[in-house]
């Protein structure tokens, strides 16, 4: 489908001007004040650009193949009209997407796009940043090896990844970190961070914070962990905390499991997530993961596809693991992730996310189970969530999938108001059609 005239004229309206007076990238060669570097990308406005161009960092290719399975349509333009309330406040479901500076959008029931939109230089054939979205396709790709009888989730990580016996990580159980309930030391904080705590050093080798001198270490001739899964066994245990007792959103968990998905299969994570999902898919277009220095995929954040890409993985979620005549996901893993029991929800009631009175308190969470955010296991509804606004609405009991991709002003969904205003319009219109 391709947007319209009317739509690409209210998207321009919307756009740039809206986020801010500085336009990223805009002028060749870019002017000073416009130039996206590694020491401001997740910035806004410059995210704006750098997530729609996220080749500034290493990147290894997902190519696709076979035929396109093509979205059908059944247009609905009013449904973006959709009134909801936040708080004493009306909104309009399109008011939630432009609040939350959205780059693109679509909505699908039963397999039909009803609309689609995209903002600014964002369109449909330009590929974009899930960030950490990621993490629930990774949970989904490692259900595919469960399936197979390779890999149980009840053993020791070491079992699979022989380099990291005798550290933190290596002892826990994989069903332990796919729940990150594995009580590391290590906090999730994208704004607060000290050279030389262990939190900084991950997100320099994840490249959220740049590491020069990472990238000029000859790894000939110096041992230091330049790379996520060589850091992965410098992680312990939280003094205060012990393991399976709260879910904790911690990062370092799902870069554990894509090496057990590469170690296991015996391929390079984006050449198994290639074969084995996007092959399947019928997409579009090639994707890409973002890499670490060691050109390892960076499996807790950094895939990048079409915003419609991203919505046939919904389509795949919604319906137990099948799209385009493939069972291209695991029908009993994605049931398991949906399927959120007392030690899941008491987990998940011990975090900050449920207390009520907190800046991140969640209240469409009820538990987090394989990377998937479960807002209702009867129903199953849940989510895929990335920083900045990234999101796969799947609604089982509704037949819906709501894919956004965002360039928002900061990176915490949890903590960001518009971004709960979001979560509200999905649930609110998906309720409604």
């Amino acid at each position: 489908m391709k947007p319209s005239l009317l739509t690409a004229v209210i998207a321009s309206t919307f756009s740039i001007g809206a986020v801010a007076e500085i336009k990223p990238m805009s002028t060749v060669p870019a002017k000073p004040a416009e130039q996206v570097t590694l020491s401001n990308y997740t910035e806004h406005p410059y995210n704006h650009w750098s997530f729609q161009n996220m080749g500034i960092h290493p990147v290894v290719m997902v190519p696709r193949d076979g035929a396109i399975s093509e979205l059908p349509q059944n247009l609905r333009p009013e449904i973006v009209e959709h009134k909801f309330k936040y708080g004493e406040t009306e909104y309009t479901f399109r008011d939630a997407m432009i609040n939350d500076f959205t780059d693109g959008y679509i909505v699908i029931k039963d397999g039909k796009v009803l609309y689609e939109e995209y903002f600014g230089d964002f369109g449909h054939r330009d590929k974009h940043l899930w960030a950490s979205s990621t993490k629930s396709l990774i949970g989904q790709a490692l259900g595919l090896l469960v399936e197979q009888g390779k890999v149980d989730v009840n053993e020791k990580v070491s079992k699979y990844v022989t380099e990291l016996a005798g550290t933190h990580f290596g002892e826990q159980s994989l069903r332990t970190v796919l729940n990150m309930t594995s009580a590391l030391n290590y906090r999730e904080d994208y704004v607060n961070m000290t050279p030389g705590e262990v939190h900084y050093e991950y997100f320099r080798r994840l490249g959220f914070v740049p590491g020069y001198d990472l990238m000029a270490i000859d790894p000939t001739k110096d041992d230091t962990p330049r790379d996520l899964l060589s850091f992965a066994g410098m992680f312990e245990q939280s003094e205060d905390l012990p393991i399976n007792n709260t879910f904790e959103y911690h990062s370092p968990n799902v870069d554990v499991i894509g090496w057990v998905i590469a170690r296991v299969s015996g391929q390079p994570l984006n050449e198994f997530i290639a074969d084995n999902i996007w092959n399947k898919l019928g997409t579009e277009h090639d994707a890409f993961f973002m890499a670490d220095i060691g050109y390892n995929p960076i499996a807790t954040g950094g895939f990048n596809t079409t915003l419609r890409d991203f919505a046939r993985v919904g389509l795949a979620m919604v319906n137990n693991g099948q799209y385009n005549g493939e069972q291209v996901f695991s029908e009993k893993w994605v049931k398991d992730s949906f399927n959120v029991d007392e030690q899941d929800r008491k987990a998940t009631n011990n975090s900050i996310y449920k207390q009520k009175e907190g800046a991140v308190y969640d209240s469409h969470l009820e538990g987090y189970k394989n990377f998937l955010w479960v807002h209702d296991s009867e129903k199953n509804i849940a989510t895929y969530r990335g920083v900045f606004g990234q999101f796969l609405y799947i609604n089982q009991d509704k037949n819906v999938v709501i894919a956004t991709f965002s360039s928002a002003d900061s990176a915490s969904n949890a903590a960001r108001e518009t971004s709960k205003i979001r979560l509200d319009a999905f649930e609110s219109l998906a309720n409604s059609l």
